[in-house]
């Protein structure tokens, strides 16, 4: 239908729909000094609500760190290689569904994921041909899978970097290694099916263990809150689970062994900003706040870089829009502006056509070109913390804080965060907030423009679609694949494999079998599948 010129919307005016915050939170109609408790902070000193730099972009910018990982890994490069040539500061490599579930392309279930959303890696050629060109001791990397695919792939990318003559503690980088977020949130329907989560949790620990002693430039957990958002919580319980999910890593890291000053400031998060700007603002620097004194007061950390939250951002996914998707331009802009007056340490700017499917190049480049503008033409980088201050802003940090810091409290009533999500109470809060989130924009409570307020039905996109699947591509990985193993020396790679089922069965740390399992040519789901066995763990999907 088309929308209909409204002659009385001068004379009727138009206002908000009403005055809470996106996570409910009610506002006043305006705020002053009255409501602010402390006056005092500085950017750069604890509690870090206003930045964990006193210069912060004044001495660098944020990294632009844009998402990709598509077909096979001779596509991703050329991708890759593409957006650090737009002007990429740090890489983000994402993997496929089938790496996720820890497979290779020639196993019956993988068909029809290979490639689709994410590169598609299985052998340690894979990685080599993935970072081809791509020099590891200059480039930051963030690799964005979990356990127990995590443990395979950082193995193929330090030995990569060992062939090419670049020692471990010149690495710099991310593991992602969250044991919660394996596909779209911390669901037991999207993780159980995959891997035993205890057995998962330790695996993960593994590797953290390995890069604290070894690779110290090298950040060892991302704990991953923008899957958990995405699922439709809000932005007090996206903030309270990753406090809480932290917190079930340290404490495991603690009964490792490990000094807590030797990895905390090296555990970082991978953050949503949704569309409501103030409230996204101060959700990040309450995170701040409540990480510096927890790490402070409850953990007796003595490095003050172990009080520093930092923090990857993406602008959100869920607030894209399939109408009229030219406003997702706005959008992305709108919540890009707020990750850097947030504070973020690196930013991914969700590109307008991703309500369809995987940006094109196009579309990445603009999403570049938004953080350079940001960063190069407003002037937003010359203060630390430019909202620090603001009545408003403060205030909502305060009551933020409060508000996440009781849901942290009751999630250790219940047990913590991992006998919350076992016994379902996390599926519980994320039922809730999908059928919130449907509802409000149905009665619309929550108002997006173009699709359920100024709606114009005729409206057609007018924009190229990526279009990665390819059944010729797909069939490529699996031929491959098939024809890497007929050329290995397989009673090597048995004895390899042999050795990670042993170790992992006795309760070892696995990563050094799996280094050695790589090195034999094993492939990534042969390395998985030998861990499921010692887990006594079948793989249960369809």
């Amino acid at each position: 239908m088309k929308r209909e010129i409204d002659f009385d919307a001068y004379i009727r005016g138009e206002r908000p729909k009403n005055f809470k915050t996106a996570s409910g939170i009610e506002v006043k109609e305006f705020y002053t000094i009255e409501d602010v408790k402390d006056k005092s902070e500085i950017p750069g000193q604890y509690p870090f609500t206003r930045g964990i730099h006193r210069d912060m972009y004044r001495g660098r910018f944020w990294t632009r760190r844009q998402q990709t990982g598509y077909g096979t890994p001779e596509e991703s490069n050329r991708r890759m290689k593409a957006v650090l040539r737009a002007g990429q500061t740090g890489l983000n490599i994402d993997v496929d569904v089938v790496v996720k579930l820890g497979l290779d392309p020639d196993h019956p279930l993988a068909f029809g994921d290979i490639g689709l959303v994410g590169t598609s890696i299985s052998t340690f050629e894979d990685m080599e041909k993935l970072f081809d060109g791509i020099p590891l001791d200059k480039v930051s990397t963030t690799l964005i899978v979990s356990p127990p695919a995590s443990l395979v792939i950082m193995a193929m990318y330090i030995l990569l970097a060992r062939k090419n003559g670049i020692p471990e503690d010149a690495l710099m980088g991310t593991v992602m290694n969250d044991s919660f977020n394996q596909l779209v949130g911390p669901t037991k329907e999207a993780e159980l099916p995959l891997f035993p989560i205890e057995a998962n949790i330790k695996i993960g620990i593994d590797l953290m263990e390995y890069c604290v002693k070894r690779i110290p430039k090298w950040n060892i957990l991302n704990v991953n809150a923008y899957n958990m958002r995405e699922t439709c919580l809000d932005a007090k319980e996206e903030a309270a689970f990753a406090m809480c999910i932290a917190k079930e890593y340290i404490k495991r890291l603690i009964e490792r062994g490990l000094d807590i000053d030797d990895f905390a400031g090296r555990i970082g998060f991978f953050s949503d900003i949704g569309m409501d700007f103030f409230e996204e603002i101060a959700k990040i620097r309450a995170m701040r706040r409540i990480w510096a004194k927890m790490l402070k007061e409850e953990f007796k950390v003595k490095k003050e870089r172990s009080l520093w939250f930092r923090t990857a951002i993406q602008t959100s996914g869920l607030a894209l829009t399939a109408k009229e998707p030219l406003n997702n331009i706005a959008r992305a802009t709108i919540q890009t502006l707020a990750a850097v007056l947030a504070g973020a340490q690196s930013i991914h700017t969700t590109s307008y056509d991703e309500a369809y499917a995987l940006p094109t190049e196009e579309a990445q480049k603009l999403s570049i070109r938004i953080q350079e503008i940001l960063a190069y033409e407003t002037g937003i980088t010359k203060v630390a913390d430019p909202l620090g201050g603001s009545y408003f802003v403060e205030w909502l940090t305060d009551k933020l804080e409060e508000e996440i810091l009781k849901l942290m409290e009751e999630v250790e009533k219940e047990g913590g965060f991992l006998e919350c999500y076992k016994k379902g109470w996390v599926d519980e809060r994320i039922a809730k907030g999908r059928k919130r989130y449907a509802e409000r924009i149905e009665k619309k409570e929550d108002l997006i423009v173009g699709v359920n307020i100024f709606e114009d039905d005729e409206e057609k996109p007018p924009i190229s679609i990526s279009k990665v699947y390819s059944s010729t591509m797909q069939k490529s990985r699996i031929d491959y694949v098939r024809e890497y193993k007929k050329r290995r020396d397989t009673s090597k790679v048995k004895r390899a494999l042999e050795s990670v089922y042993r170790e992992a069965k006795k309760g070892s740390n696995v990563f050094f079998p799996i280094l050695d399992a790589v090195e034999s040519m094993a492939t990534l789901g042969e390395i998985c599948e030998a861990l499921r066995r010692a887990y006594d763990f079948e793989l249960r999907i369809g």
